[in-house]
């Protein structure tokens, strides 16, 4: 055709050639401009978007440590079951119950050694072997030590009085005729020197003080457990530290009690025991070790 110029594929493939390198050379430039932009960012942009992205960082890694620190827990937490702590049977004594005053750990330690295990508090024994209940509180100092002595015909001789929220020998400076009365009122409570219930006592022979513990019902343990509370606030607002007893001042019992008064159990099963004891007296201050 004249006049018309005419590409060859030869001129046609050195067309597209040269487009494709004017794209890349576009592109190099968009790059180059990219990195001046960069380079562009001031020392203070520059420290700016460091701590940010280092920030990022440990909070990604603080959430998944805490992740891993739950689940560690929940897994160092699961009860397991080992037959060497199960209780020895007896057909003359209880498989297992609570001691009023009784605990694995007599509070020498302070706070740290009365906390212990949650489960701490739980104490498993045969009527033949009870552990001797904690009426005295090391981490205190009391003006009135021994008042009652150690027996209930010394305890009589000194004018004292035998408590059966308490269980306890208990001098004037630290008897609670409020409270004592108030817990009487709330049941009919029952007592026992035997597991089978063969050897009933009313309150009034318990009240004698003469026997070295009683055998009572699981409702009995909790009311206990609540008085001692309510004892306790009205001796710090209204009567005074010096009416403060070793029994009532010390944190195991009331960790114990703070531990058993959540637990649901049979309101009258026979599973605690009421042991006789002769606390100190009067208060003077917590020690503090």
């Amino acid at each position: 055709m004249a006049g018309k110029q005419e590409y060859s594929p030869v001129e046609r493939a050195s067309l597209d050639a040269a487009a494709q390198s004017l794209l890349s050379q576009e592109d190099s430039e968009k790059h180059f401009t990219f990195g001046r932009s960069e380079r562009r960012l001031s020392p203070r942009q520059r420290f700016t978007r460091l701590a940010l992205r280092s920030l990022a960082i440990f909070v990604f890694v603080l959430v998944h440590a805490g992740l891993v620190l739950l689940l560690a827990r929940l897994i160092i937490s699961t009860p397991t079951t080992n037959s060497s702590t199960k209780p020895a049977s007896s057909s003359t004594g209880m498989s297992h119950g609570h001691g009023h005053g009784s605990h694995s750990s007599s509070g020498a330690g302070g706070y740290e050694s009365a906390a212990g295990d949650m489960e701490s508090h739980k104490v498993h024994y045969t009527l033949e072997g009870v552990p001797p209940s904690i009426y005295k509180d090391p981490s205190a100092e009391f003006s009135m030590v021994n008042p009652c002595g150690s027996s209930a015909a010394e305890a009589r001789a000194a004018g004292c009085r035998f408590g059966v929220l308490y269980g306890a020998w208990l001098p004037e400076q630290c008897w609670d005729d409020e409270t004592e009365d108030r817990f009487r009122a709330y049941d009919d409570w029952k007592f026992y020197l035997k597991p089978n219930r063969t050897e009933p006592l009313t309150w009034d022979q318990v009240a004698e003080g003469d026997q070295e513990y009683y055998l009572v019902e699981w409702q009995y343990h909790q009311r206990h457990c609540a008085e001692m509370g309510r004892r306790f606030f009205t001796a710090i607002s209204r009567r005074g530290m010096h009416t403060i007893d070793s029994y009532l001042s010390q944190w195991a019992h009331t960790d114990h009690c703070a531990h058993s008064i959540m637990e649901s159990n049979p309101t009258h099963e026979l599973m605690a025991i009421l042991q006789r004891k002769f606390p100190d007296c009067g208060l003077i201050r917590w020690k503090n070790e």
